[in-house]
């Protein structure tokens, strides 16, 4: 890191962007043409996303996806506004490899990748290995998004509490950092190593009661480790 500088833009999500019905992707379009003219309105030159989709439809989901993108990309491209998108726990993509190859496939420079932190077992099934993950990722990492979490793969123990039991629902934290299982050093020494020199922003949603401590602990901890080098 060379530097700190603020980031200009919207976070904008619609799931039945890649959803499996047509008429409910037509109208997650529209509301994408309008996230994108307030966007221009605000002078906002990014915006976050996610995949969105359903896992149990990940071949039809995609299909919506990529005709999704057809009609919003030359909108994009016209307005000068980038994207990041996320791989989102329940989405038709979960998985951080297969994530980093659509994006590449869409073949757009301003179209990359926001890696949340805190869905990063969902992300290789259970390993956490992020220094894998972010080569992997390579210059198409431009958004990290930054809180703890469980490995809910870790043991056959029960760590979530789901009622029914078996209900098909994704549950997972955003916690403080410590507080999980996320393995920090080796993550801030891998962004160390690549120079990382783009967005990070802080998402710890536990602590309600405490949210203005628990801000500045995230604040003070992600300061020291990614502005290591402004001294140097």
């Amino acid at each position: 890191m060379s530097r700190c500088r603020c980031a200009n833009y919207i976070a904008f999500t619609d799931a039945a962007l890649a959803g499996p019905d047509e008429e409910d992707r037509q109208a997650a379009v529209r509301n994408w043409k309008r996230a994108i003219e307030v966007a221009v309105e605000l002078d906002v030159d990014l915006v976050n996303t996610e995949f969105t989709g359903h896992k149990d439809k990940p071949y039809k989901c995609e299909q919506m996806f990529i005709k999704s993108m057809d009609e919003l990309m030359p909108i994009f491209e016209r307005e000068s506004i980038k994207v990041d998108i996320q791989a989102h726990p329940f989405d038709f993509i979960e998985r951080n490899d297969e994530a980093v190859d659509l994006i590449r496939g869409l073949n757009k420079d301003w179209i990359n990748l926001f890696y949340s932190v805190p869905h990063t077992f969902f992300y290789d099934d259970g390993k956490g290995d992020i220094a894998s993950m972010f080569d992997y990722a390579g210059d198409k990492l431009t958004h990290i998004n930054i809180a703890d979490t469980y490995n809910h793969r870790a043991s056959e123990d029960l760590r979530y509490i789901v009622n029914p039991p078996g209900a098909n629902v994704t549950v997972h934290q955003h916690l403080d950092i410590g507080q999980g299982e996320i393995n920090w050093d080796m993550l801030f020494s891998k962004l160390r190593e690549m120079k990382f020199d783009g967005i990070a922003t802080i998402a710890v949603f536990a602590w309600f009661e405490r949210a203005d401590e628990s801000s500045r602990i995230m604040l003070d901890r992600v300061k020291r480790e990614l502005m290591q080098s402004v001294s140097s």
